[in-house]
């Protein structure tokens, strides 16, 4: 029974290690670019990014949980959440309203119809394939 244990003891240690290895390789390495590469100004910047990437490779899930935490604190805390200050996908949309328009003309003739149906498109436009 010493014997198992011992041997499982081994193992726990040895998986230690590894992960220790790993993950302190990982962040050296991300650290290293950091610091050559000039993209993060702080030092605590560039400590931060490579601890995160060194728990990356010791404990992947663990950095994946971290990673989502910090992105919806994030999302919480910016006014403009999703960034799209620049999408006008939420104002006014010219073809938007041009469609709303074409319903509304549809609408009227289906309650009383009376000559030709509407048409989508008029005579300038290019004919779709």
């Amino acid at each position: 029974m010493r014997r198992l244990e011992a041997l499982a003891a081994r193992h726990r240690f040895r998986r230690r290690v590894i992960r220790l290895v790993r993950g302190g390789a990982g962040g050296g390495a991300a650290f290293l670019v950091l610091v050559k590469a000039k993209l993060v100004g702080s030092l605590a910047g560039k400590l931060a990014i490579a601890a995160l990437v060194g728990l990356g490779f010791a404990w992947p899930l663990a950095a994946l949980a971290l990673v989502m935490l910090l992105t919806v604190v994030a999302a919480l805390l910016e006014c403009e959440p999703f960034g799209v200050d620049a999408c006008d996908c939420f104002g006014p949309n010219a073809r938007r309203a041009r469609l709303r328009a074409l319903i509304a003309q549809r609408r009227a003739w289906l309650a009383v119809p009376a000559g030709e149906a509407p048409r989508i498109r008029n005579g300038s436009a290019p004919a779709r394939r």
